[in-house]
Formats: C-alpha cells, sequence, structure tokens
C-alpha cells in the first residue's frame, strides 16, 4: 500500500512502546498506542479484542471500555471501523509521533 506509515517498534515490548509514547493515564491514547502496535507486529486491522488481549498477554494495565476507547479514537479521526475490525488512520499514526 502507498503511504504506509513506517513504523519502528515491532521489537520493542508492549510496556516499553507505551511509555515511549506517554500514554499510560489517558485510556483512549493507549487504544491507540497499542493499535499501532499491533500494526507494527504485521496485525493492521486489529479487533478490540486484539488490543485488549494484547494489553493482557503483556501484564499492562486493562482499559475500562475498549470498544468506547475505540469510538473515541473514531470521533478524532485516527480510526476508522471496518466490519468487526478497524485500522488506524493516518492522522492517528501522525498523532502518536
Amino acid at each position: 500500500q502507498q503511504g504506509e506509515p513506517v513504523i519502528v517498534g515491532n521489537d520493542v515490548a508492549l510496556g516499553t512502546f507505551l511509555k515511549s509514547k506517554n500514554v499510560s493515564g489517558n485510556q483512549v491514547s493507549r487504544f491507540l498506542a497499542t493499535a499501532i502496535w499491533l500494526y507494527a507486529r504485521g496485525i493492521k486491522t486489529p479487533t478490540t479484542s486484539d488490543v485488549t488481549k494484547a494489553l493482557t498477554d503483556n501484564h499492562q494495565t486493562k482499559l475500562g471500555n475498549a470498544a468506547e476507547c475505540l469510538n473515541q479514537n473514531v470521533k478524532k479521526g485516527f480510526c476508522e471501523k471496518q466490519g468487526k475490525q478497524f485500522y488506524v488512520t493516518p492522522s492517528g499514526f501522525e498523532s502518536m509521533k
């Protein structure tokens, strides 16, 4: 795909990646950062459960309501829903630089 963001981070632990993005206090941003981390690992269109599973599997604080976090990111234009899945938009990637 043309214009795909180049992401460094697929060899970084999720906790380290989240800390580097400074998103610990904000669930909506943590959801987005986790989705970007999954993207770097080849999961281009994750589900909300992929995001919650990644957080759990990596011993990170879980989200109160992952579906609502996704909805907030969609409202901001950072994610777009695609059936049961979603993808991070270019402005979503940009917001996490």
